[in-house]
């Protein structure tokens, strides 16, 4: 009887000691709370928030004796981690059965499969893909005919459509989901800090994040979000989402929300629902809330107003490019500069914080198009200005563009990409020139003027000292890029 589970955010830190990255538990809440907690004896175990070293995880394998361990891994650099976790699952016992899903095993399945500690893959949304597993591998039900990748006598086995045929089917009612088992998680380690200094941090402690759509139309050609979740948006309902806040209010003392979807605003009807349910149930006098890569062309003013007086205090918008040719034919976003504008200024005059959120570094982009978005983005005058350069993840258009003009280097690795840093050169530019102009440019942007940088400083929840040093370390960081030398 598989039976005991242990669900598992793996330390980042046992592949890049130099980085922590900080994840809630949400996923994890979600796949536990969709178990019946009848039969299975579940725990959420986050290896990382602790910095648990690989010992002391092999002693809490040996100690809790599970029968199935599952990883999730949320971002492609960290997959490592996983396969890491798995070798010390396996060294303790080869009888535990291990499972990887997250964004990692969803984009790079056969990459995550061909690990031979590692029995199944998650291929998409997990929920109920993870319940039906539970169920064939104690002989109620069949294997899942999709969603899994899997070892059949230690012989790996994928199907060949990652994207469509091996993905799992797609939850549509996401109302018919549990809340995450927030009993399983010591939520007053995540809500107390926001563990870095960053201008998007939590407005008050303590905080909660929460994920009210899934899957994105859009289409941008640097975004995962449509292979790992599909081009259509699956919204939960206002009433739902307000519910869920009350809950987290009356029973963990919320104080802050951060939403985290892909397209929050995508369904104007459901958000003014939402918003206008924060204000008449008296959500809005007890939190505040941040809007985190919000695209702008569903904006307007009135909605703005809206989410204003509901709590909101933080808005990042997502520009992308100063260069409409880039924006069209590129990236596939329908921007307009000077409408965009108008709302970043009209954010700021209500008295939310703003930052505004750039990329630069396209496949057949121009140097001249790539200064031409730093100006861009300096005439938008935004509290913070946020320079990325374009990373080549895998299921992205973006990715594909790249192989196709022969710019990876013949030793990429995904292993070694990190968001927004260079990663390989065109005709037009060098990575390690993307890096330093847009380290140099994001410095000369943001704290040129004493007013910006204490407005930075005051956005980040730091001294000004403390500001330096973060400037300091981000030139400094800027050449350890491993890309650098390679395309020289």
């Amino acid at each position: 009887m598989v039976s005991k589970i242990l669900l598992v955010i793996p330390n980042s830190r046992w592949y890049k000691t130099n980085v922590e990255w900080h994840l809630h538990p949400y996923q994890l809440g979600l796949i536990a709370a969709n178990l019946d907690r009848n039969i299975y004896n579940i725990e959420i175990y986050d290896a990382n928030i602790d910095n648990t070293s690989r010992e002391d995880f092999s002693y809490k394998i040996k100690e809790y004796s599970p029968c199935l361990v599952g990883f999730t891994v949320l971002s492609n650099e960290f997959g490592v981690t996983a396969h890491i976790g798995c070798e010390i699952v396996k060294k303790v016992s080869k009888d535990i059965v291990t499972i990887v899903g997250g964004v990692y095993a969803t984009t790079r399945p056969r990459d995550c499969i061909m690990d031979h500690n590692v029995n199944y893959v998650a291929i998409g949304e997990g929920e109920n893909l993870f319940r039906d597993l539970l169920e064939y591998l104690n002989g109620r039900a069949e294997l899942p005919s999709k969603g899994l990748a899997f070892r059949d006598k230690n012989k790996a086995i994928i199907g060949d459509n990652i994207t469509v045929q091996c993905r799992a089917d797609l939850i549509q009612d996401l109302d018919a989901l549990p809340y995450p088992a927030y009993d399983l998680i010591d939520m007053g380690r995540y809500s107390n800090q926001s563990f870095k200094a960053v201008v998007d941090r939590p407005r008050a402690l303590p905080y909660a994040k929460l994920n009210t759509s899934r899957g994105c139309p859009i289409g941008c050609t640097f975004c995962q979000v449509e292979t790992i979740a599909g081009r259509n948006t699956r919204f939960l309902s206002p009433e739902r989402v307000l519910d869920e806040m009350e809950f987290l209010i009356d029973n963990y003392n919320i104080k802050a929300f951060e939403f985290e979807d892909d397209n929050f605003l995508g369904n104007r009807t459901r958000v003014i629902k939402l918003f206008n349910g924060m204000i008449d149930r008296g959500i809005s006098n007890k939190i505040v809330w941040n809007a985190a890569n919000v695209s702008v062309f569903f904006l307007s003013e009135k909605l703005l107003d809206l989410m204003w007086a509901s709590g909101c205090k933080y808005i990042s918008f997502a520009i992308e490019s100063g260069v409409p040719r880039v924006l069209k034919e590129i990236i596939n976003k329908p921007v307009k500069h000077e409408r965009a504008k108008e709302l970043v200024d009209y954010a700021k005059k209500l008295g939310m914080d703003t930052t505004t959120l750039w990329i630069i570094g396209f496949p057949s982009e121009t140097w001249d198009e790539i200064r031409e978005t730093v100006r861009v983005a300096e005439w938008f005058d935004s509290d913070y200005t946020k320079i990325n350069v374009a990373t080549p993840y895998p299921g992205t258009i973006l990715f594909d563009k790249a192989v196709e003009g022969g710019y990876l280097t013949k030793d990429f690795d995904f292993d070694n990409l990190v968001w927004g840093s260079a990663t390989y050169s065109t005709e037009e530019f060098a990575a390690d020139e993307l890096d330093i102009l847009r380290t140099y440019e994001w410095d000369r942007i943001n704290f040129t003027s004493p007013l910006k940088r204490d407005k930075i400083s005051k956005m980040m929840g730091i001294s000004p000292a403390e500001l330096d040093t973060i400037r300091l370390n981000t030139r400094l960081n800027c050449f350890n890029n491993p890309y650098f030398e390679k395309e020289r």
